[in-house]
Parts: C-alpha cells; sequence; structure tokens
C-alpha cells in the first residue's frame, strides 16, 4: 500500500470487545437517566430553568424549562452519529500511516476512542441536566465547575491514551 487516503486503506470487519459493548450501554444508559430526571422532576420544575452557567458556576441566563429536553437531545444525536460513524474506521484521520500490517490495530484503537468519548460526553451532558435540575429547584447555588474540569481531563486524558497507543502500535 503506497497511500494513506482512505480509499487506499484495508477495509476490516470489527466486532466490539465485551469491554466497549460495555462502554456502549454506559454512554446509553446517561441518555437513559437524563430523561428520566428531567420526567421525574417535570412537574416540579419551575417555568423558567437556568441554561447557561458562568466561568464561576452561577446561573447567568434563563430559559422556559423546555429547554431542558436540549442536553439528552444532543447526547442522543451524538450517540447516533459517533455510533454510525465507528462502523467505519478506515476512513478516520490517523496520527500514523496506516498499512496493512497495523490497520487493524489502528482501527481498533480508532473505534475505541470514539466508543469512549462517546461515552464521556454523554455522560457529561446528563450531568449537565442534573445540575439544571438542583439549581432551577434551589438545591444548589450553582453549577460544579469543578467537576465539568474533571470531566474535561478526563476528556483530554482519553485522547492523550490513545495517541500514545497509536504511535506505539504504527
Amino acid at each position: 500500500m503506497t497511500g494513506n487516503g482512505p480509499n487506499q486503506r484495508p477495509v476490516i470487519s470489527l466486532g466490539l470487545s465485551p469491554v466497549l459493548v460495555t462502554v456502549e450501554l454506559l454512554a446509553a444508559i446517561a441518555i437513559l437517566l437524563a430523561v428520566l430526571l428531567i420526567v421525574q422532576f417535570w412537574a416540579v420544575l419551575p417555568d423558567r430553568i437556568p441554561i447557561h452557567f458562568g466561568d464561576r458556576g452561577l446561573a447567568d441566563a434563563w430559559g422556559d424549562k423546555v429547554t431542558i429536553w436540549i442536553m439528552p437531545a444532543v447526547a442522543a444525536i451524538i450517540f447516533a452519529v459517533l455510533t454510525a460513524v465507528s462502523r467505519y474506521p478506515h476512513t478516520f484521520n490517523y496520527p500514523v500511516r496506516i498499512t496493512s500490517e497495523n490497520a487493524r490495530r489502528q482501527y481498533l484503537l480508532g473505534r475505541g476512542l470514539l466508543v469512549w468519548l462517546k461515552a464521556e460526553i454523554c455522560w457529561l451532558l446528563a450531568f449537565v441536566v442534573r445540575q439544571q435540575i438542583l439549581v432551577a429547584l434551589g438545591n444548589a447555588q450553582r453549577f460544579s465547575v469543578e467537576f465539568i474540569l474533571g470531566i474535561l481531563v478526563l476528556i483530554f486524558g482519553t485522547v492523550g491514551v490513545y495517541l500514545l497507543k497509536a504511535y506505539s502500535a504504527r
């Protein structure tokens, strides 16, 4: 194989490992949890809920309570799109040259990255829903900026681990 374009890469059928199946289920559970939280608290939510939080975690914009459905909708769209995209790892951009010798390993790593990021993002959005509810009901004064920073560290850490593995498996 002389090129590195997606059309010149081998197409390999990959299964999901039990770990990745579990992570996929955890991502779906996050979306379901966000929906269930909204349904559970819908009747007691005020007509106006926080829709944006400033850098100190304080609500600085409010909107109609129906806007709380945006986060689970975004999570569901991300879940669906990343699930569909992950079926075509030969079309991904990789940090290393794809050869017939390393294609299977690189494809597995690339798909694994998408599955882990999907779960992390879905849980992040579920947490945002939880925090919106807590602040709207007066059970919290602010959004947990520390938690968001922790999730961002986790997401960047996931990408970093992927890059290390991808380079070591070239």
